[in-house]
């Protein structure tokens, strides 16, 4: 149950030790020298202001309460330099905890789970396990030197910008005190981005949360404000307090409120998925076909990075859409590359190697191949799980028999790869070796994708040994690491850090489960795992230095996707899923919040597409690239800036024009949803058709699918085919229909 929090602002929390506080903070360049607190219980009577003197200055702090809802209280708290003049100084709002843990689960979206408070190892970029010391199956999270608190004695602290996380917020649950809290609050005030501080005593007995205005952080190029008589800023923050519940609970809790201070997203048609796909396909075609080697690479081809690598960032996952060209030599090129890599990359194992340039197969690699053979699971795992799909997409088009029996005979020998390691290891872990199949680090969440690849894999080859180790490995990553609230592992770059990759991989994991077995088990497991996901979410608009490139063209970030927590940028879009699990989630749960949370994905997602009328800086048509900086960590001059490359990303806007329908609708229910780049108006349904108004109001073609089914039709999967079948609405630019779409079939 929540606590009443207006009251704690007078009383204090009991059960957490906590009270609030007020303070004008004077620098010594970014270190404080001097703090002034004012009397809370002042600020927060009835009057609800409070003056105190600094250096022969005046300051007063008044507070207002803007809404109280749900047990989540609105809080407006202004300072005010009421006489003289201050240089070099800032004010904040925080939050003393008195009954502290290092055992407390604590939050940043997007940059600190359970404050990242992990084995750190600072290493030079790009962070591999390269000792061997390292290579054990019962490998604790490791981690970069990233912002976290110290899993060691000594000086514990987090400072952050208001623009590092995907919502600016931060809270923790305290299992011990069977309680928790949640702070929210918005991007900037008149001095630009605030500041995020948790910092704990060295006894980790006590801990503080603070919001500041101006961001002074130790050690950065952060520069306090000078202020003179009259001048004044207010925070404006969203606080609630919760008993009992658990780790997930502060993550259901962040879910309902991530929206709370800005409110609904404002969605603006820019290129409809059409479009988007129409560069796409030719910037493929154009730039990334090798055809020397007979694959879509997954780069330029400038070294092992950029040619090939199974899954992650591309390989074997562009070519599904690129089976539905527009013309035959995309589809060609697809079903050459399913063939090479089919025939020509797997491993004696039975896992696939990782990466291959110029005719070279090894078994993973960043700038060189790795050591000892190492291959990360989440590679292999995607192949099985993307393999499959293709399978099952041709089937659709063309047969089974199209299907190639030495095709299927290799994926095969993956999955029974990925039954012997779980028989061998009970996990999957995150490396292999690619040669003999045996664990080398274990640990992590990197094969998260793996039991939706077997639960695909028993429904087409009809072998219960696959759907039964894909519900037992689901199993342990749903009790060791998603109630951990810790999912790592899904990039191949960043050691164990936090990571949304292996988050939506797990999702898409439960979603399939439940699917395949109609188990609730998996329903519940894939709702808690979608909230989780959310918090990678961006969930409202930045504001960008407006010169910065991204200022420049109105980019509108909510729905973009944090990577993970070393490297802290968002994405356009999901590394490298359509998302669409969160659309089947809906289906099977009927709760809007993961369609809704679909689409801020799914609709924004082709903004990020360079065009020769509309350049993402020097990109060539159809790039885009990986970069949507909000952050700082790249250096001030980043901050809505990108590095000009093609990247992974284009795979995750092909993989949307392919599984997400420009728009859906439940007809009996007279539900729509639209993810396209169009606007639609739902004239008249029933269950057996609906009536709807299309406009596209872009420059652009548009081919609208529109998949329309009945609420009865919910309760069985989605077929595989459902989206690219779907009725589809061609639109000139500007134009608008009204057409009668039939539900479909079951």
């Amino acid at each position: 149950m929540a606590a009443e929090t207006s009251s704690f602002l007078v009383a204090g929390h009991e059960r957490l030790a906590c009270r609030a506080g007020f303070s004008v903070v004077t620098y010594g360049g970014t270190t404080p020298d001097r703090t002034n607190e004012f009397p809370a219980q002042r600020v927060l009577t009835e009057s609800g202001s409070a003056t105190v003197g600094v250096a022969g200055a005046v300051w007063s702090c008044s507070h207002r309460i803007t809404h109280k809802r749900g047990g989540t209280t609105g809080l407006s708290v202004t300072f005010r330099l009421d006489k003289g003049s201050a240089e070099s100084t800032g004010i904040s709002v925080w939050f003393k905890f008195g009954e502290w843990s290092a055992g407390n689960y604590v939050l940043i979206p997007a940059v600190a789970y359970n404050g990242n408070r992990f084995r750190c190892v600072p290493m030079h970029y790009p962070p591999l396990f390269r000792d061997l010391a390292d290579h054990r199956p019962d490998a604790p999270i490791t981690i970069t030197n990233i912002p976290r608190l110290s899993l060691e004695p000594g000086p514990s602290r987090i400072q952050q910008t208001t623009g590092d996380p995907s919502t600016p917020a931060m809270g923790f649950f305290a299992p011990s005190r069977s309680a928790g809290f949640l702070l929210l609050t918005g991007q900037q005030t008149r001095f630009g981005n605030s500041g995020l501080t948790i910092e704990e005593n060295t006894e980790r007995t006590k801990a503080t949360f603070a919001i500041s205005a101006p961001c002074v952080r130790e050690g950065k190029p952060d520069k306090a404000a000078s202020w003179k008589a009259g001048d004044k800023v207010t925070l404006e923050l969203e606080l609630c307090f919760f008993e009992g519940g658990s780790i997930q609970s502060l993550h259901d809790l962040l879910a309902r409120m991530r929206k709370d201070l800005t409110g609904p997203t404002r969605y603006r048609p820019i290129l409809p998925f059409q479009g988007a796909w129409d560069l796409l396909e030719e910037k493929y075609n154009r730039d990334n076909w090798e055809k020397t080697r007979g694959y879509y690479s997954v780069g330029m081809r400038e070294n092992y990075c950029q040619d090939w690598q199974l899954g992650w960032v591309g390989g074997c996952m562009a070519t599904l859409p690129l089976l539905l060209g527009n013309d035959e030599t995309s589809r060609t090129r697809a079903m050459t590359t399913l063939n090479t890599i089919l025939t020509r990359s797997q491993a004696p194992s039975g896992f696939f190697y990782g990466a291959g340039f110029s005719g070279n197969w090894v078994s993973d690699c960043f700038d060189k191949p790795h050591p000892h053979n190492m291959h990360m699971v989440r590679k292999s795992g995607d192949g099985l799980f993307f393999f499959i799909k293709h399978f099952m997409l041709i089937e659709a088009q063309q047969g089974r028999a199209a299907v190639r029996t030495d095709w299927e005979a290799a994926v095969r020998r993956l999955a029974d790869a990925f039954v012997g390691l779980w028989k061998r290891s009970g996990q999957f872990g995150q490396f292999v070796n690619v040669e003999t199949g045996e664990l080398q680090v274990g640990g992590s969440t990197s094969g998260a994708i793996v039991p939706a690849a077997l639960a695909l894999a028993h429904r087409w080859f009809a072998d219960r040994e696959y759907l039964d180790v894909a519900e037992a490995s689901a199993r342990l990553y749903l009790e060791r690491d998603v109630r951990a609230g810790v999912t790592t592992g899904g990039p191949g770059e960043i050691l164990q850090a936090p990571d949304s990759e292996s988050a939506f991989a797990m999702l898409e994991s439960f979603v399939t489960l439940f699917e395949s077995t109609g188990k609730d088990e998996w329903r519940a497991a894939a709702c808690d795992m979608a909230r989780q996901c959310a918090s990678w979410v961006v969930s409202y608009d930045y504001t960008f230095p407006p010169k910065s490139l991204f200022g420049t063209l109105d980019m509108r970030t909510t729905g973009a996707v944090y990577a993970n927590a070393q490297n802290k940028h968002g994405a356009p879009g999901i590394c490298t899923l359509s998302g669409d699990s969160l659309l089947r989630l809906y289906r099977a749960t009927g709760d809007v919040f993961f369609i809704e949370l679909l689409r801020d994905i799914a609709h924004n997602i082709t903004q990020y597409v360079s065009r020769t009328d509309r350049s993402i800086g020097a990109m060539p048509p159809g790039w885009i690239n990986e970069r949507v900086n909000l952050s700082d960590w790249e250096g001030p001059a980043m901050v809505g800036g990108i590095f000009y490359g093609s990247t992974w990303a284009e795979v995750s806007v092909m993989l949307t024009w392919l599984e997400i329908p420009g728009i859906y609708v439940v007809a009996d229910t007279g539900s729509m949803w639209v993810f396209d780049n169009v606007t639609a108006i739902l004239d008249d349904s029933n269950e057996q058709s609906a009536t709807l108004t299309i406009t596209n109001p872009t420059k652009f073609r548009a081919a609208v699918r529109v998949v329309c089914e009945t609420s009865a039709q919910l309760c069985a999967p989605l077929p595989v085919c459902a989206v690219p079948l779907a009725h589809t609405v061609e639109l000139a630019p500007g134009e608008r229909k009204t057409v009668e779409v039939r539900t479909r079939p079951d």
